[in-house]
């Protein structure tokens, strides 16, 4: 029962829900309710991320390979970090790339896609460290790891700083785009909008926890109740267009596709 969704999507919010309603999430840090068993300095994790996007187009031999590493991770996950039987699952933002491994590799599987307007997260993500040095980032943000530039500029910070809108925007349309192929696996695959949930707790965690068959216990719906805050929606409007039109075009196509522009 993972939680796939691009960074500042209102993951953490989701996995704090799971955690008060009995979905065991592993080891996850007090703030961002990250599982630091998938932290990008787990090899493993390293090396399926970095596989991802090659996946689906290789022969089904190599496949299988894939899909038996993603279980010996996930396994070994289980052994260390979830207490007993019992659901489980995880997040981290960028293990929404694992997604059809995961799928392919425990046919009971069942994911939770949480997408958020990619107007909103890029600008959530501002205070956040971007940094190009990793290959697994420029793989994440740009779909290819090999990227070195932007604007015909090397990917230096000056770089980022000066283009960083349209950088988050631009991880945005590839991971989000990328998490759509969840829709492929029917009804093992479920996607919620953290704007309705915003609007809406107790109406969508009902759906999130039927479709993951989990009681949704009166103290989880007491906390979502006070904790959640339509606030938090639509703070792209309050940024100077002059700030944003250019990373507003990157994603203007799954924007419009999503029903968000």
């Amino acid at each position: 029962m993972p939680i796939f969704c691009r960074g500042h999507s209102g993951g953490r919010l989701m996995c704090e829900a799971f955690i008060r309603n009995g979905i065991a999430m592993g080891n996850v840090s007090p703030e961002r309710k990250d599982t630091q068993w998938f932290a990008d300095t787990n090899p493993k994790v390293h090396r399926l991320v970095m596989n991802s996007l090659r996946y689906a187009d290789l022969p089904a031999e190599e496949r299988t390979v894939w899909q038996e590493r993603t279980r010996e991770c996930i396994d070994d996950f289980v052994r260390r970090e979830i207490p007993g039987p019992g659901p489980f699952g995880w997040k981290m933002g960028f293990t929404l790339f694992m997604m059809p491994m995961v799928l392919d590799a425990y046919p009971a599987a069942r994911v939770v896609h949480l997408i958020r307007d990619g107007r909103d997260v890029m600008l959530s993500r501002l205070n956040a460290r971007m940094d190009f040095g990793s290959a697994l980032n420029r793989l994440v943000v740009f779909g290819d790891s090999d990227v070195t530039t932007w604007r015909g500029k090397r990917l230096t910070a000056a770089t980022v700083a000066a283009y960083r809108n349209e950088l988050e925007m631009r991880h945005w349309v590839t991971a989000v785009g990328f998490g759509l192929r969840g829709r492929a696996y029917g009804s093992r695959y479920l996607e919620v909008r953290y704007e309705d949930i915003c609007a809406n707790p107790i109406a969508q965690f009902e759906r999130i926890f039927e479709f993951l068959d989990v009681p949704f216990i009166p103290p989880t719906q007491a906390w979502l109740t006070q904790s959640v805050h339509v606030t938090r929606v639509g703070k792209w409007r309050r940024a100077p267009p002059a700030d944003i039109d250019t990373a507003l075009a990157i994603g203007e196509e799954l924007l419009g596709r999503l029903g968000y522009a």
